[in-house]
């Protein structure tokens, strides 16, 4: 009677365990990964964040009140954020320090992994961990499309999710064989058109008369984004007018006539389009561009002795 009874236990625990046990499940739901606008020819990292969403079940009695669940990101790295064969390198990790790469236990890598409880009331337990993303510094290069703001994306669907339920020693990543599938998501980042410059100062010798014409040169270096279209506008200074500029004298009382040219030959007046001016116009490669501003003093009724100067500013559109 007694081995009686204690088999009718076993077989009842038997029969009720597996059911439940079948309840036991977890899922995982990403959050895409953005990293806005990026601007290649600024050279430095871009930084973006998501979130997992992890959610576990376990039946209302249960041996195992702890599961340790496992996110597995294949594929090979560095990753790409890609439009056609236009490609920009990013990467994908465990930590704000971005010194952990987000890997899967099937390459050897590292997944991220965490461990929830079931909860005293209810039967699911949910959490959220963070992932991080990093586009690589130094691209300069990347282009834009069309001469327009320009959307690069992967999606990553080489995802798994690994999980175990246990009662006390929680099981490592490489010994989980039930899977909830893949979780994928994609990630973006904008590419803009933009542009950098900077501008060295055009100064002329000293002279005593100007009964010669007095030549001098400057630059301006532009960097802008590969692809995007650009043009520079020099301002008219002191003068008011593109086409007549003056140096006025320091402390006033003289000034001299100057003008500033897009070529050696000095015939082409660098100016904002207007009164007969042209402006220089390029397209970006993403590196740095020197552009040479001529500058001439025409021979001219010498004015008063003294420093004289004038300031222009040079504005580029794209």
């Amino acid at each position: 009677m007694k081995r009686l009874l204690l088999l009718l236990m076993l077989c009842a625990l038997l029969g009720v365990l597996p059911q439940r046990a079948s309840a036991q499940t977890c899922s995982a739901s990403p959050s895409a990964l953005s990293f806005g606008n990026v601007s290649p020819i600024g050279l430095s990292a871009v930084a973006a964040t998501g979130t997992i969403s992890i959610s576990c079940t376990w039946p209302a009695v249960t041996l195992t009140p702890s599961v340790q669940v496992c996110l597995n990101m294949g594929g090979t790295t560095p990753r790409y954020l890609a439009i056609g064969s236009n490609q920009l390198q990013y990467n994908l990790y465990q930590d704000a320090a971005h010194s952990l790469a987000w890997g899967s236990t099937a390459l050897g890598t590292t997944p991220i992994s965490v461990t929830l409880s079931k909860p005293l009331t209810g039967n699911t337990a949910t959490t959220s961990v963070n992932f991080y993303g990093q586009i690589t510094a130094s691209q300069p290069t990347v282009p834009t499309s069309g001469n327009a703001n320009t959307l690069y994306s992967q999606t990553l669907s080489q995802t798994s999710l690994n999980y175990g339920f246990f009662l006390l020693l929680a099981p490592g990543c490489a010994a989980l064989t039930t899977s909830g599938g893949s979780f994928g998501f994609t990630a973006s980042a904008t590419v803009v058109n933009n542009c950098l410059i900077s501008a060295t100062n055009v100064a002329f010798t000293s002279t005593g008369v100007l009964s010669s014409a007095l030549n001098a040169t400057g630059a301006i270096t532009a960097r802008c984004t590969n692809g995007d279209a650009f043009e520079i506008a020099l301002s008219s200074g002191s003068s008011g007018n593109v086409a007549a500029r003056q140096m006025q004298r320091s402390g006033g009382g003289g000034a001299v006539n100057y003008q500033l040219y897009t070529d050696t030959a000095h015939t082409i007046a660098w100016g904002d389009g207007t009164a007969g001016t042209s402006m220089a116009t390029g397209t970006g490669s993403g590196n740095a561009v020197s552009i040479t501003v001529y500058g001439r003093v025409p021979a001219q009724t010498t004015p008063m002795p003294g420093s004289y100067s004038d300031t222009i500013t040079a504005t580029i559109s794209y």
